[in-house]
């Protein structure tokens, strides 16, 4: 009997369609534990996964700074960007490394002044497609400033209004 073939969407349609997906935007970030210096990403794919325990999910593209430095039990942090954050998304979605970045020179990597920072371990990394899904067990929470959050709508940083 012969398989059935399975259609899908093309790439830029399924991008398009998804565009229409608000998100709000995160940095992940890791320390190289070998030099001590911060790679980060700009994240739209990102969500709580789990409660108990606290989960989150992240989706890093295959050419994402961080993925070499997720390994299990890794640390890494997540700053949630307020909407006065933008130049961290900009810069920070960027595939290559940057000059100077505004981390502490220890500790979990966080941005200053994000809405929320969490402190995560990897607790799983799942293969999918041309992404890579982390599953990070959140060991601390840092609450930030009360400010509306940036969103990320039509392929483009926008503020809630």
């Amino acid at each position: 009997m012969p398989k059935e073939r399975i259609e899908h969407a093309d790439a830029e349609s399924f991008k398009d369609a998804m565009s229409h997906w608000a998100s709000g935007v995160a940095v992940a970030a890791v320390r190289d534990p070998d030099g001590g210096r911060v790679y980060a990403t700009t994240a739209t794919a990102f969500a709580s996964a789990s409660l108990k325990p606290p989960l989150v999910l992240l989706g890093l593209g295959a050419g994402a700074q961080v993925l070499p430095f997720l390994d299990r039990h890794a640390r890494f942090g997540i700053s949630i960007l307020s909407a006065s954050q933008r130049r961290y998304a900009t810069i920070f979605a960027d595939p290559f490394p940057v000059g100077a970045t505004p981390f502490a020179a220890s500790g979990t990597p966080l941005l200053p002044n994000a809405l929320t920072g969490l402190e995560c371990s990897v607790h799983d990394l799942v293969p999918a497609g041309d992404h890579r899904l982390v599953l990070g067990l959140v060991l601390a929470v840092r609450p930030g400033p009360a400010e509306p959050p940036l969103i990320h709508y039509r392929r483009a940083y926008t503020p809630l209004v």
